[in-house]
Order: structure tokens, then sequence, then C-alpha cells
């Protein structure tokens, strides 16, 4: 009961501090968290869902991507296979005779000359059906290809930000007081600057019977770095203004706390601003340690920043 109220007056402190719900609302009281870490929303939708084939094409997976052309390549080859043999054989000429299925073998690979307009030569069409056929095939491979020339340039060309954030959140030591801290790094080596952070604590609580959700914003160190070359450790200070002010980590549990994190930058690759997000739940927060250096100079006086390193981290005691 003392935990309970300790908690309440804790929040009652804050809540004319709080932001909006920043599109969640504050009826999403499960146990499930908000985003995802891969910075996804961790919501399904079902209905009247409509998705374009094209939006599809572009934000799948570059395997799964790569099965739908190679499997439309090989459907449309085998329908317009089918039509040929419905024409009949004796409309293409250079056909050997090799029983029925060598047939359909060489009117496929017929097929796939007409569709790619390399046409060897050697098979071609002679019959007025055939000839129709074989037209309406060369107009579909340009459109086929022209298509899937369009979405894998959108795919290629699309700006992504490759940040690889810490798996943990630390609650570490900071100028003689808690913190709360997490990492992040670039994965490649385009020139990010003008980087911001945005970090939303979430929780949920009762209020005149049930259940509802807050959020809150919280105060970093620094939210935002002109420059990104190496890792940037982000730091939320535990002090009397913070809504971690007095929590322990039955607490968080207590309130299915979730810290939303949301990274913007300048890509000059691009020349765009690009995003990356995450979250972090109750129980992904480690408490009493810190970071440990992720970079290294060499006695040539280059810089090696390890990005395997990202999550390494020691014990180091909270004060009281």
């Amino acid at each position: 009961m003392a935990t309970n109220q300790r908690i309440k007056a804790t929040l009652r402190r804050f809540r004319r501090r709080e932001i909006n719900d920043q599109g969640f609302g504050i009826s999403l009281t499960g146990p499930g968290r908000l985003v995802n870490k891969d910075g996804t929303y961790n919501i399904h939708r079902r209905g009247r869902l409509q998705v374009t084939p094209y939006q599809a094409m572009v934000l799948m997976s570059w395997r799964r991507f790569w099965l739908v052309v190679l499997g439309s390549y090989f459907l449309l080859n085998a329908l317009f296979t089918f039509a040929y043999v419905l024409v009949g054989v004796e409309q293409i000429a250079g056909i050997e005779a090799k029983g029925f299925w060598g047939e359909v073998e060489q009117l496929f690979f017929f097929s796939v000359q007409t569709i790619t307009t390399v046409g060897y030569g050697a098979i071609h069409p002679v019959g007025q059906a055939a000839n129709l056929i074989a037209s309406v095939e060369a107009l579909t491979g340009f459109i086929f290809f022209g298509i899937f020339t369009g979405i894998s340039f959108a795919r290629v060309s699309r700006p992504i930000a490759l940040i690889l954030f810490s798996r943990h959140a630390l609650i570490a030591p900071y100028q003689g007081m808690a913190s709360l801290q997490f990492r992040l790094a670039a994965k490649h080596d385009h020139k990010l600057t003008d980087v911001e952070a945005t970090v939303i604590m979430t929780w949920v609580e009762d209020e005149d019977g049930r259940r509802v959700r807050r959020f809150r914003g919280l105060e970093l160190e620094r939210s935002r770095i002109l420059m990104f070359p190496l890792n940037w450790t982000v730091v939320h200070p535990i002090d009397r203004q913070s809504p971690l002010a007095g929590l322990s980590p039955e607490d968080l549990q207590r309130m299915q706390a979730e810290f939303l994190v949301f990274i913007k930058g300048y890509d000059e690759t691009f020349a765009q601003t690009v995003h990356a997000s995450t979250s972090y739940l109750w129980d992904e927060l480690k408490w009493g340690r810190r970071f440990l250096p992720m970079y290294e100079t060499l006695p040539n006086g280059h810089i090696v920043l390890d990005l395997e390193a990202i999550d390494a981290c020691a014990e180091a005691p909270l004060p009281e």
C-alpha cells in the first residue's frame, strides 16, 4: 500500500508536465510495447486494410522482393507458354520434335527470349495467332521490366538512417546522481549532421477506477549534436524533476514503463532528413551499470569505432 501511494505521489507531481499522447491514445494499457525494437509500431491492422503493390514492394525485405520478381517472371513465362501450346506447335518454327514435354520446354525458353526481346531467331512464330501472342508478350516484357526497374531504383535510393542502438538502457551514475542512459552509433560511413534525440516515458496508472496510459518527455543532458562521427550516449539525469526520481525496478514493472526513443538527423549522402526509433521496456533497463568506451586511437593516429562494443558495460554503484 505504501509503495502504491509513493508511486501515485510521484506521478501527481508531474501531471502538469505531461505531454499529449503522441498518437497512441490513453486507452492502450495492455502489457505489450508500443514501439518495437526495430522502430516499427506494435500495431497489426485488419479489416479495411489497403496497401498499394508499389508501397508493399518498396518496403518489403530484399529477399522477399527478389522472390516476388522471380516468381512473377516465371509465372508470366508459364502463362505465355500455355498460350503457345493452345495455338499449336505448328505455328512456331524451329521446334524440334522431342515429345510433348520437350516441346513445352522449348516453348518456355522461346517465351523467355520473347519477353526479354532477346530473340535468337532459331525459334520464331509463323502463324497469325502465334505472332499476336508474341506481340502481346513483348509489350508485357517492356512493362514488366520497366515496373521492376523503377521499384528497384526506389528501394536503393530510399534514405535509411541505419542507426545502431544499444540492446539495453542503463541506470548509471552521472554527476553525483543516477541517470537513464542508452547508446547509439551510425552503422555506415555516411555523414550525419544535426542529429536530435527525443525520449518519451510512457506508463499505465489507475484513474477514477480505470487504467489509462500517460506520456512524459524526458529532459536530456544534451538533446542535439552537430556532428555524429562516433557513438552518442544519450543521458537523462534523474534529478528531482525527473519522473523516474524515487522509483525502483519493481515500481517501473507495476507501471508497465516504456521509454520511446526517436532520432532525427540530416544525411548528406541523400541530402535528406532521416529518422530512426526504438524503445526500451522496464525489463530492458540494467541498474548500476555504465557504458565502456567503443573507440580507440591506433599508433598511426587512426580512430577505430567498434560497433560490436555498443552494449559493453561494467558495474557502477549508484549514489544513494
